[in-house]
């Protein structure tokens, strides 16, 4: 996106010149907090649908997500993964629902199908399929669990902003 501004040196037409370039600069910025609007849109709408398709014993993960925010001059968005249960969401626990696919970032993070990061080291599912553990812990509640499906609405999310980049920049720019 180009703009030329042609002005006289003479002060009416340097103010002229001055105004249109504030005007440009305002267009730049409302351009700018659209592509980002629209980059969280379609990161959003993919981890909703990630999200709605957790399978397993864990369903406590919500979505938290901000759309283009003024920082001076920075624009910023976010979106997270929140809830007790959002790594298991992310990236899956138990090989009943993981056999197989796995998180392409598991192993950068210490994570694993079929494994639990605990402070004794990885625990592994010591039966086919599902493992006992106590909720709260150290109580004597023992819950048999089959694990979550790693849906990775997180991954998939961020993977969707990065492959429409340069898409609705182009777009936008071309408004």
């Amino acid at each position: 996106m180009s703009k030329v501004i042609k002005c006289e040196l003479d002060t009416d037409s340097l103010d002229k010149a001055i105004q249109e370039l504030e005007k440009y600069r305002q267009g730049l910025e409302n351009k700018l907090k659209m592509f980002v609007d629209s980059l969280i849109n379609a990161g959003v709408q993919v981890a909703n649908i990630r999200l709605s398709q957790t399978v397993g014993d864990s369903t406590d993960a919500n979505l938290n997500f901000a759309f283009g925010v003024w920082n001076g001059d920075i624009v910023s968005a976010y979106i997270e993964l929140g809830g007790k249960d959002a790594l298991f969401v992310e990236f899956g626990a138990g090989i009943a629902y993981n056999t197989g696919a796995q998180h392409p970032l598991a192993s950068k993070y210490g994570y694993g199908v079929g494994t639990y990061p605990s402070k004794y080291g990885h625990n592994r599912a010591i039966n086919p399929g599902y493992w006992f553990f106590r909720d709260p812990p150290g109580s004597k509640n023992v819950v048999r669990s089959i694990g979550t499906m790693a849906t990775m609405p997180i991954y998939y999310a961020a993977e969707t902003m990065r492959n429409n980049a340069i898409m609705k920049a182009t777009e936008i720019l071309a408004r």
